[in-house]
């Protein structure tokens, strides 16, 4: 599985368990099309930030992660969370559910390598 694969997949996994939290038996269909209209902004966002890592931190994968996993939240359930300090720990709680996952971890690990490689445009590229 190539790492805009795993990505695209990672997304669709996170989009259909907030769908099912957020919106219990509706089809979600304004969150598809708002994660459609903007790609490339959510995906310019996400690498300007993973740049900002040091490339010799020991963490910079899962800081990377991170990154990825509070932008694709935050552009799905608005932006005004972030002002929450319950998000930030909701996010933790909910990578590390992710890495432990089985499977969900190797999707996370190819996620991080996809991240730590990418060029801007193929960030939040997805494959059919």
């Amino acid at each position: 599985m190539s790492g805009i694969a795993s990505v695209g997949q990672l997304v669709a996994v996170i989009q259909s368990r907030l769908r099912e939290r957020t919106q219990p038996g509706v089809a979600g269909g304004t969150a598809r099309r708002s994660a459609r209209a903007a790609p490339r902004s959510l995906g310019e966002l996400v690498e300007s930030q993973v740049a900002r890592i040091d490339p010799d931190d020991p963490q910079r994968g899962r800081k990377a992660f991170r990154v990825f996993l509070e932008s694709v939240l935050l552009h799905e359930l608005g932006g005004h969370l972030n002002l929450d300090p319950g998000f930030h720990q909701m996010v933790e709680d909910v990578q590390r559910v992710l890495e432990q996952d089985p499977n969900c971890a190797p999707l996370v690990r190819d996620a991080i390598s996809h991240l730590l490689a990418a060029r801007p445009a193929d960030i939040m590229t997805r494959k059919s």
